[in-house]
């Protein structure tokens, strides 16, 4: 006799009827008996189930689809505040009492400027937060400092180190090789580590401290090849004598703020993450990382330490404010600035070519050997002055590029036996100048209301300007 044939579902069927009659065995066992006696039978009824449930899986019509594992954890990208502005300030040597010479600065001052800074409660970043932040890695906060030490002076190791430490702040020394490890007044070469050991980074610049826009005579060939030493040899140096120390990083400030545009291409092309100048202004997400500005802080003078603190109203100091603000008289009644700007301070002018003028003569007599006139892009300018009026001028020779621009005035007057120190900025609107090109003329001034960019068009026309 040929026995019956069953069909999957009753055969699942069945075997799910004996799994529960060998299931009810074994528990009655083990109410009747111990647990070592009722061992072998489990052991039996296992391989029971195991033989009668494979065929009745196997018969099934669909598999058991595998559940995938989860995905990978995506990495969130950073969010970059592209609105943040960093103000970056350079020193060169440090003496502890009187300075002869403006690049050298008492340690006493360069103590009350860090707690300045302190009291400002303003961050100061290292050279590698910056960079990330420029690169789009890591954001930072939206308003910030860091602090930059040029040349390798032993006294950026025997008077500023300590200070620095003191108060926690990392900070960046540009060293050219030329001048580590030489004696006098250079930093040794243990010095130096013990730099990058306490919170320092090390960045080139150049092999001979030389102006990097002369060819000095050389040929175009000759001139390239030049460059490429300074700029490639310098770090080499650095990362041979001291990478191991993890403090070497490859941005490159240039001799004495120097450098033409092969100097930034020929920096570009050989890796350099920024490059630094001594024109004192802050830098934004926008800023060509080949031409990041910095506030020099001169040792007599003390200019650009409270422009680069300020990071409302332009750079204002305190003491610009009050001499550039109007006041209130006794009476209540609004009064004029003591001093006038132009163009006005937080103005928008379409020239870019304007006449920059401060007419001082509400002050008294001003000193005008004293008189020192910067303006971002450019560092010390050629002022003019004019006794009769006590203004002083300067007519800007070539179309500004920059969209805000910072003027800082220095000077003496019979009404203040220190210096005075001010500073404004005002702003261009590009797209002024190129719908109407007769806006830029010499010396026009007129204010125009900021133009908001409608189109994906006014930003191209901005961007290639």
């Amino acid at each position: 006799m040929v026995p019956a044939q069953i069909s999957p579902s009753r055969a699942a069927a069945v075997a799910h009827f004996r799994s529960l009659s060998l299931i009810g065995l074994i528990a009655l066992g083990l109410g009747v008996s111990g647990c070592e006696k009722v061992k072998p039978y489990v052991l039996t009824a296992k391989e029971i189930l195991d033989r009668d449930t494979a065929p009745a899986l196997a018969d099934r019509a669909e598999p058991i689809e595998e559940i995938p594992p989860p995905p990978e954890p995506v990495a969130m990208e950073p969010v970059i505040n592209k609105e943040a502005r960093v103000s970056i300030l350079g020193y060169h040597y440090f003496v502890e009492g009187t300075s002869r010479n403006d690049m050298g600065l008492n340690e006493g001052h360069f103590r009350e400027q860090m707690q300045a800074i302190k009291d400002s409660e303003i961050p100061v970043i290292s050279m590698r937060q910056f960079l990330e932040w420029k690169q789009g890695i890591a954001d930072i906060p939206a308003e910030a400092i860091m602090i930059t030490f040029d040349d390798g002076w032993k006294s950026t190791h025997t008077l500023a180190l300590p200070v620095l430490i003191e108060y926690g702040y990392p900070f960046t020394v540009f060293l050219y090789k030329n001048y580590v490890g030489i004696g006098g007044r250079s930093l040794s070469f243990d010095e130096v580590r013990d730099i990058a050991a306490n919170g320092g980074t090390i960045c080139s610049h150049s092999v001979s401290h030389q102006n990097m826009a002369s060819r000095a005579g050389r040929s175009v060939a000759a001139h390239d090849e030049w460059l490429r030493v300074e700029l490639e040899e310098s770090h080499e140096f650095l990362v041979e004598n001291f990478g191991d120390t993890g403090a070497v990083e490859k941005a490159f400030a240039f001799p004495f703020g120097v450098y033409s545009d092969r100097a930034q291409e020929l920096a570009r092309e050989y890796g350099y993450e920024a490059c630094f100048t001594v024109n004192g202004k802050k830098t934004t997400w926008e800023t060509d990382d080949m031409e990041i500005g910095r506030y020099i802080v001169m040792g007599q003078t003390l200019a650009n330490f409270e422009p680069a603190l300020s990071f409302g109203g332009g750079g204002m100091s305190a003491t610009s404010r009050k001499l550039i603000s109007p006041t209130r008289g006794e009476d209540g009644e609004k009064q004029e600035a003591l001093v006038t700007l132009r163009p006005p301070l937080g103005s928008t002018i379409g020239n870019r070519l304007p006449l920059i003028e401060a007419d001082l003569s509400k002050l008294g007599q001003v000193d005008p050997d004293s008189i020192s006139l910067r303006m971002s892009g450019f560092g010390r300018v050629p002022h003019q002055f004019d006794p009769a009026t006590q203004s002083v001028r300067y007519q800007v020779p070539q179309r500004l590029r920059d969209s805000e621009v910072t003027v800082q005035l220095s000077f003496l007057h019979a009404g203040n036996p220190e210096l005075e120190r001010i500073a404004w900025d005002f702003k261009l609107d590009r797209i002024a100048d190129y719908l109407d090109s007769t806006t830029t003329q010499p010396g026009t001034n007129e204010t125009i209301e900021p133009r908001i960019f409608d189109t994906e068009e006014d930003e191209s026309v901005v961007s290639s300007q």
